[in-house]
């Protein structure tokens, strides 16, 4: 009997494949319970490929995951916008054009790319691959900084706290384990970004992949992403002791520094205070500028934005969802006075993002 061959044409297939995407965290290995390719695709029949991210249904893929891992992540259909009735985020099953909403094709291809039929869905905004580490955004951790961590295992009485991450933190996740037991000083540990496959040890220098010696616990200690992640010990530990965390960004398809995904749809409300004093084009219907800095007579300076109660919001009410912020250059933007997700209308509480 000769041997089996395989047809040439696959092999031809598999040679300019290329290598799968990389994720970043949470949307790794890294997550509890990891995710892999198979989690999202169907990778033989049935599949629908590299279509997967502009195909009616996209938005169920998302929620079957983000619906199990608590409230702030979690998106039932009846958050979605009804203008005047309900709703606490922007619409992700709507049309992308809608002349009364001022909403057009989005200029950037990217974005225009990822429409299903037209229609938006999760993945017109976000990159679920590789958005977090391209575009950065808002830094989410998945446990409150300055807090002491949930233990995942183990049975010592320490506890482990994650310090505030630096803005250049790498979207990445941590599984931190205790390989010498002890008090603070005495006990060591070693760290995974892929929940255990593989370990980083403490060479007494520098943090390096199959090292076995652990790190001396202690105050302010540094991950394996430079200076930008740490963490600090308190108490006595045991071997396998074990906290799991992650610090990431929120996967956009375009930078919101400027409101810039806003705009790519939105570019009819992209107006100056010149156009809108001018009378405008009779046209485009007004909306606020954006854009500006506040430097028009009938403007505060930006020192005194108010809050909802009144006062400044530097000493108002204390709730930080509500502040209007402005971009960096100090100039009105969307995000000013708009937010995305996990938004409602009461000024009066936290919301939380």
């Amino acid at each position: 009997m000769s041997a089996r061959r395989l047809p040439l044409l696959p092999l031809l297939l598999l040679a300019v494949a290329g290598p799968a995407r990389a994720t970043d965290a949470p949307h790794d290995l890294s997550s509890s319970p990891a995710i892999s390719c198979d989690s999202c695709h169907t990778l033989h029949v049935g599949g629908v490929g590299g279509n997967i991210t502009n195909v009616v249904g996209n938005y169920n893929l998302c929620k079957s995951c983000h619906d199990s891992r608590g409230p702030t992540f979690a998106w039932p259909a009846d958050y979605q916008a009804v203008p005047g009735g309900q709703g606490r985020s922007h619409r992700w099953d709507a049309p992308a054009v809608n002349a009364a909403r001022g909403a057009s094709l989005p200029v950037d291809p990217g974005v225009l790319g990822h429409l299903s039929n037209g229609g938006l869905q999760c993945s017109t905004c976000h990159d679920q691959h590789l958005g977090a580490s391209t575009r950065g955004g808002t830094q989410r951790t998945s446990v409150p900084a300055g807090l002491p961590v949930a233990r995942t295992a183990g049975s010592g009485t320490g506890t482990l706290v994650l310090n505030q991450p630096a803005p250049a933190a790498a979207p990445k996740g941590y599984r931190v384990e205790v390989v010498v037991a002890g008090a603070v000083g005495t006990s060591h540990f070693r760290v995974s970004n892929d929940n255990g496959v593989s370990w980083f040890g403490w060479t007494g220098t520098s943090w390096l992949e199959g090292e076995t010696a652990g790190h001396p616990t202690g105050a302010q200690v540094a991950l394996n992403d430079g200076g930008n992640v740490t963490v600090s010990f308190s108490g006595t530990f045991e071997v396998g002791d074990r906290w799991n965390f992650y610090v990431s960004y929120p996967f956009l398809r375009m930078s919101m520094t400027a409101s810039e995904l806003c705009e790519t749809c939105h570019s009819s409300r992209v107006q100056s205070a010149a156009y809108v004093e001018s009378g405008g084009d009779g046209v485009k219907v007004f909306s606020h500028p954006v854009g500006e800095t506040l430097a028009k007579s009938y403007d505060r300076s930006p020192a005194t934005i108010l809050d909802a109660n009144g006062q400044p919001q530097s000493t108002g009410d204390g709730l930080a969802t509500n502040n209007l912020q402005l971009d960096p250059t100090n100039r009105v933007r969307c995000l000013t006075c708009h937010g995305i997700h996990n938004v409602d209308s009461n000024s009066l509480t936290e919301d939380a993002r």
